[in-house]
């Protein structure tokens, strides 16, 4: 009995003595174990971004991989559609490889989608002023139409479905007949802020005529490269009164015309708003140009739709559309092969 009470006492003054040890050696202890748990818990933490980064390397080098298969697949793609052209061909090529933001290259930007539940239709007849837009003209009331010349059958067409069609040419001194929904006027178009005698821009005309607050307008235009001007400055709020836009671009080869980026920053200003629908070389005047990485048709026209309330697809058509085109004796069809542009169609 003795012996355990002296036992206990032992450990009674064991325990005593470690309670008296200095508060500095005490926290030195549980410093100690602190640091190897936190030693312990970055191991595990660096443990786990080891593994992700042999993971993301990994992933990467198949992607790597896969972009490079794919990009070799559309470069033979581009051969194929190009005929082996190798102008045209190296030219898109450029753009795919050196141009990742296509800050020069506009074929993605007239590349036509299919508007879901809607059908394209010709509107006049299959010569050059004849334009494509959507079988769907509810709430259209007002179209304004920039150059005119002697062809006006688009016009007519408008008119035929009860659309009053504001016509501008200062070009001409009349039309060749009369129609009720014609408004006809010898005004040329120019760009925002600028000022020609005779010549008006888009804006002020829309203000005389009190179409402010219009929405669904058509605007059709076709003025001889005067095109790029007229719409550079204009307002995002203007285009989108606009429910289709069908313009006749005109392009010029680098050696007679220096300042190529307007066509870009035409091009990306319209398609911020609008979604082309169709798109085709015009068969009259199908020469092909070069400038920076492109090379294309010297005349392009264009259909867009206004892109709120509207959705799209991939259009699988084959280009040219033989019901939309046309050909003159002289000339032929349009030699534009669109479906090189999907290339872009990321």
């Amino acid at each position: 009995m003795d012996n355990e009470i002296e036992t206990i006492k032992n450990k009674f003054n064991k325990y005593k003595a470690i309670i008296k040890t200095p508060n500095s050696k005490i926290n030195n202890i549980l410093s100690l174990q602190i640091i190897n748990l936190l030693l312990f818990i970055l191991l595990i933490y660096y443990f786990q971004i080891y593994k992700f980064f042999l993971s993301s390397n990994k992933k990467a080098f198949e992607k790597e991989s896969d972009n490079k298969t794919m990009l070799s697949k559309k470069l033979k793609y581009l051969k194929l559609l190009t005929n082996n052209n190798e102008l045209e061909y190296k030219g898109i090529k450029e753009c795919l490889l050196n141009d990742p933001d296509k800050e020069f290259c506009i074929y993605h930007l007239i590349l036509p989608k299919e508007v879901i539940g809607k059908n394209r239709i010709l509107l006049g007849s299959k010569s050059d002023g004849c334009y494509v837009l959507l079988d769907d003209f509810q709430n259209i009331k007002i179209a304004y139409s920039f150059g005119i010349s002697v062809n006006i059958q688009f016009d007519q067409a408008l008119a035929d479905k009860g659309i009053d069609v504001y016509m501008y040419d200062h070009t001409i001194n009349s039309l060749p007949y009369e129609n009720p929904k014609f408004h006809w006027k010898k005004i040329g178009l120019c760009g925002v802020g600028k000022h020609y005698v005779g010549m008006k821009n888009i804006e002020e005309l829309i203000k005389e005529n009190g179409h402010t607050n219009e929405k669904n307008m058509i605007l059709k235009m076709d003025i001889e490269f005067w095109e790029w001007e007229a719409i550079i400055n204009l307002k995002e709020s203007t285009l989108i009164q606009f429910k289709y836009i069908a313009i006749e671009y005109h392009f010029k080869d680098e050696k007679y015309y220096k300042n190529h980026n307007i066509y870009y920053n035409v091009l990306k200003k319209i398609s911020k708003t609008h979604q082309p629908f169709y798109s085709r070389c015009n068969g009259v005047r199908s020469k092909k140009i070069n400038f920076g990485n492109n090379r294309i048709c010297q005349v392009i026209e264009v259909s867009y739709v206004i892109r709120e309330n509207n959705f799209f697809k991939n259009d699988e058509a084959i280009y040219p559309l033989y019901e939309f085109d046309y050909s003159l004796p002289e000339i032929g069809r349009s030699e534009m092969n669109l479906n090189l542009l999907k290339v872009f169609d990321e």
